[in-house]
């Protein structure tokens, strides 16, 4: 009986400590941040005419919209989709450092599309 306890006793402990070791996976990084929402102050600042705009119309709906993230040509880019006063543009694609990217012709009219269906939403205030 003795032998039974401390068996059970050892394992039970084995597996504590086994899970305790596992090391659970770092985020990943976009553009060396874990967060870029808050880290890259030119999104920051979008992020937060777009929450102004949300709650007070500050921006006559001109940063009510959707921000997604993916990779293009195996670089991130952020498609942000709001007028940012712009007066007819509905959709912007930004590098990293917030350069505006500017597409070739075989890359723009799907790359939007592509990202959108992918639903890798970094921010939204659409309903």
């Amino acid at each position: 009986m003795k032998i039974i306890a401390v068996t059970l006793i050892m394992t039970l402990l084995g597996c504590a400590t086994s899970s305790q070791n596992q090391e659970e996976p770092s985020p990943k990084l976009i553009c060396g941040v874990k967060n870029p929402a808050q880290d890259l102050p030119w999104l920051k600042e979008i992020i937060t005419k777009a929450e102004e705009d949300k709650a007070t119309g500050a921006h006559q709906g001109n940063y009510l919209g959707t921000i997604y993230v993916d990779e293009f040509k195996n670089q991130p880019v952020f498609m942000v989709k709001m007028m940012m006063g712009s007066g007819g543009l509905y959709a912007y694609a930004f590098k990293c450092d917030g350069a505006r990217l500017y597409f070739d012709k075989e890359g723009s009219p799907t790359m939007f599309f592509d990202i959108e269906k992918k639903n890798n939403v970094l921010y939204t205030n659409s309903p």
